[in-house]
Order: structure tokens, then sequence, then C-alpha cells
């Protein structure tokens, strides 16, 4: 429907099953990178920034519905906003969702990007930060652009970390959720943080 908005591409309808073949459904077209979709589209079109409009606004629309819920219950709509907010992202990107103590979002502060291997990730300004908020809790989320959303080594290294710092701040850690080809990976369910 959104390409039909686009005259100034001459077949919207193959443009669709290009994307389609590309990204594997209209969600994963929608959050994909804006470079990806200009190849797809063959430059000289207006679709581009078009999907980075409605992106944006189903962005919105899951950060009010996770605002709006338990972060923790509403674990179903938190792995799509996060699968949505950086699942396509070319490069890692480092997020913490700061909590109440009825585990309301009060923040989504991205804390770090970095190459398509790392982030660089500073425990005490994630500690800062939720102390400024009065957060008492936090939920952690990187992405993997590679694709495996499975922790590495380092991973478990630095969030063990920082929930020893949140534990004597008196802040504690959830999760930490890696978001990777369409797939989630949570530390809680796997154990790593109980």
């Amino acid at each position: 429907m959104i390409l039909t908005l686009d005259t100034t591409h001459p077949a919207p309808d193959r443009l669709a099953a290009s994307l389609l073949a590309r990204f594997g459904s209209a969600g994963m077209a929608l959050s994909a990178h804006v470079g990806s979709v200009d190849e797809v589209a063959g430059g000289e079109t207006m679709l581009p920034p078009m999907l980075a409009v409605v992106r944006e606004a189903a962005l919105r629309l899951y950060r009010s519905r996770v605002r709006r819920t338990d972060v923790l219950s509403g674990r179903a709509g938190l792995m799509a906003y996060l699968q949505a907010s950086m699942g396509h992202e070319v490069v890692e990107q480092f997020r913490v969702l700061f909590v109440d103590g009825a585990f309301r979002l009060l923040a989504d502060d991205l804390m770090g990007t970095g190459t398509v291997n790392h982030s660089p990730v500073y425990p005490r300004e994630i500690m800062r930060r939720a102390l400024a908020l009065g957060a008492s809790g936090l939920v952690l989320a990187h992405n993997h652009p590679a694709g495996r959303p499975e922790p590495s080594g380092a991973d478990i290294e630095m969030t063990m970390r920082i929930v020893q710092l949140g534990t004597l701040m008196h802040v504690a850690v959830h999760d930490h959720i890696i978001v990777g080809n369409g797939r989630t990976c949570s530390f809680r369910d796997m154990g790593l943080i109980t």
C-alpha cells in the first residue's frame, strides 16, 4: 500500500516483490537499513524516506505500548519493539531500558554505538543515568548485526559487571536481550540473570 504512494517508481508491484524477496517480510523491509532499501529500489525513488517515516511511526506506537505495560510481563511486545528498533542496524547498538518499581518504562536510551561486532559499554554511565531517572531496574539490549543472537563471552562478562554494579547501587538488572536475524535471546530465559 505504501509503495503505491511513491509515484516516482514505475512498477510498485515489482518493487514490493523485490523487497519481500530480499527481506523476507513487510516488517523486515520496514525495519531494514535505508541504504539496503535504496539498493533494492534502484535509487531515484522516494521509498527510503517514506519507509523511514512509517518505521518511526511504528516505533513510536511500540514505545507507547511498552510504556503502558509492565516491561517484564509484556515480553512479547518488548521483544517486538527491540526487534523493530534495532534488529536491522548495520552496526552494534547498546540500549538500556530503565524501569520503575512497577516495571514501567521510564526511558529507552541508546548508550553505545559501535562497529559490526562491538559496541562500547560504560557501566558507570548506565548507573549514573539510572540514578538520575530514579530507576529501580533496567533491561539491557543490544543487537548482533551478523545475525546470531547468542551471547559471546564478552557479552556475558560485561553483563555480569553491570549486574554487580547494579547490586551495589540497588538497581536491578532484569534481563539482557540480544537481537539478531529476526530472533532474540534473553539472558533471563537462559538462566544467566535471575
